[in-house]
Order: C-alpha cells, then sequence, then structure tokens
C-alpha cells in the first residue's frame, strides 16, 4: 500500500494536472471550465493553471507540451469553423497561483514555450506569482523576455489585454 502511495505521489508530481479557465459570470473569479462548465472563456485568450507546487525538471516539459497541444487544437478547431470562438487565440495567461517553486529547468521551459508562441503570433502573460517565482523569473530576466507582463490577478491580466496595453501590474 505505501508503495502504490509513494508512486501515485510521484506520477502526480511529473504529470501534473493543469486546467482552463474561464470567468465565472457576474463575479471577478476564474474557475476551471471543466469543474464548472458555466464559466465562459474569453474570446482570444486561453488562461491555464498548473496544478503543482513545483514547476521544475520533473515536470516542466510535460507542461510545456499539454499548453502547446492545446493551442494547436485550438488553431486546428477555429480554422475547421468547430468553435463557437470568433477570435484567434492572441495570448496566454498562466495562471501562478498554486506554484510555490520554480527551477532553472522550469525557467528554461517557459523560455522555449514563449518561443513557440510568439512563432505562433501569441503573447505570454503571467498571473498570481508568488514572491519565490516572480524572484527567480526576475533574476533570469523572464519578465523582461515577455514584456513584463506579469499580473497580480488573472482579471488584471485580461482586462489588460482588451485595454490594449500591457503594462506591469505587479512591481514585484
Amino acid at each position: 500500500m505505501v508503495t502504490i502511495s509513494f508512486t501515485k505521489i510521484i506520477l502526480i508530481s511529473i504529470r501534473p494536472g493543469t486546467e482552463t479557465l474561464g470567468k465565472l459570470p457576474g463575479t471577478e473569479m476564474f474557475c476551471d471550465t471543466a469543474q464548472y462548465p458555466m464559466a465562459v472563456k474569453i474570446p482570444g485568450v486561453m488562461i491555464i493553471r498548473v496544478k503543482s507546487a513545483l514547476f521544475c525538471f520533473a515536470n516542466a516539459n510535460f507542461v510545456r507540451e499539454r499548453i502547446v497541444r492545446w493551442i494547436t487544437a485550438q488553431k486546428a478547431a477555429d480554422t475547421k469553423g468547430q468553435t463557437k470562438d470568433k477570435e484567434a487565440i492572441h495570448l496566454v495567461i498562466l495562471d501562478m497561483s498554486n506554484l510555490i517553486n520554480i527551477d532553472t529547468s522550469g525557467i528554461a521551459t517557459l523560455e522555449e514555450l514563449q518561443k513557440n508562441l510568439i512563432s505562433e503570433g501569441i503573447e505570454l502573460a503571467v498571473a498570481n506569482p508568488r514572491w519565490q517565482v516572480i524572484h527567480k523569473l526576475k533574476l533570469s530576466n523572464f519578465v523582461g523576455k515577455i514584456g513584463g507582463r506579469v499580473f497580480v490577478t488573472v482579471g488584471e491580466a485580461v482586462d489588460a489585454s482588451f485595454g490594449g496595453k500591457f503594462a506591469t501590474a505587479c512591481e514585484c
């Protein structure tokens, strides 16, 4: 029984859950669209939350690949006219509220994700980073590489997207 539990913990660490977020109507809350089907996806914006406390060598590539697959699937559905969204994705917001720490492999993977997104004409923003995470992202100059698009909340990131301005909302 202990072996099964330990194996399960390792698998969850290596393959963390990710969820797409939407806005609950009448509120400022963003939540998992699978859990709350009434949550509205923002046209042109994909909001993703990683359900892991650590973004590191063990799980970073898995998360990056999942995001790239979602973007590819969304673009394919858009070209076939299978989606309700009228607007192609122009922004990916990573909600980092669950992340407690990030290592250099995690930062390198974020840089690679950002390059992939830029090549597709998509910008990357970060929301809800904790102090340790934002500190490491600033030390590695990742914040500069994404144009300072770091926000205290997902709502602020979305508002900045529609306001046509991306400003660093958090002087972290």
